[in-house]
């Protein structure tokens, strides 16, 4: 018997917010999205997206100054990092009144999180001080902010271990997988519409 799969289909005619960040990962749960295929064009039918900074043009300044819970769900992939990623959980915690845990990075900390059996520095001396591919006489390594003639430039905090999300934020629903696969997005959009 073939059963046909139920489609997301928005509730009382209005479209869901949704959101989608990405933290410290490889970019597989940002592919994993656009790998639904012609899906999405049902997850723009009963959705807007309205943040989503790998696939369209907003600033951190929109989410800022959207209301608080005005997202109905954001998707967040990628662990905890820096001084950035941690503002952006927090934000998008703050604007979202479901945050999803998206993907092994956010749920645990993935391959990124494999970086804390090393200390910041550890971290830094092999990725920019003494690896055979890496040609660095000054032996610069990233600063928080570094004063150039034009100005200064500022990067975030790099933290000396990784945390998957829920060790930042409360954590609504968990969609783990390296990356989820586009059943089970299909499955956790339809279940949200």
């Amino acid at each position: 018997m073939n059963k046909e799969k139920k489609k997301a289909e928005p509730k009382e005619n209005k479209k869901l917010q949704l959101a989608f960040y990405w933290a410290a990962s490889c970019g597989g749960c940002e592919i994993a999205v656009l790998d639904i295929n012609e899906k999405i064009l049902d997850v723009i039918a009963i959705a807007d997206i309205l943040f989503w900074p790998v696939a369209i043009d907003t600033k951190y300044k929109d989410v800022e100054a959207m209301e608080d819970k005005s997202i109905d769900v954001c998707f967040f992939n990628g662990a905890i990092r820096t001084t950035e990623q941690e503002h952006l959980a927090n934000l998008l915690r703050k604007k979202a009144k479901v945050l999803v845990a998206f993907g092994a990075c956010a749920v645990n900390g993935g391959i990124p999180g494999l970086a804390n059996v090393a200390n910041r520095e550890e971290v830094f001396d092999v990725a920019y001080l003494n690896n055979p591919s890496t040609e660095n006489p000054k032996k610069i390594t990233p600063k928080t902010s570094v004063k150039v003639k034009e100005g200064t430039l500022t990067l975030p905090e790099f933290y000396d271990t990784v945390k998957s999300l829920n060790q930042v934020v409360d954590v609504d629903y968990y969609l783990p997988g390296c990356p989820p696969t586009p059943e089970m997005i299909m499955t956790a959009v339809n279940a949200i519409a």
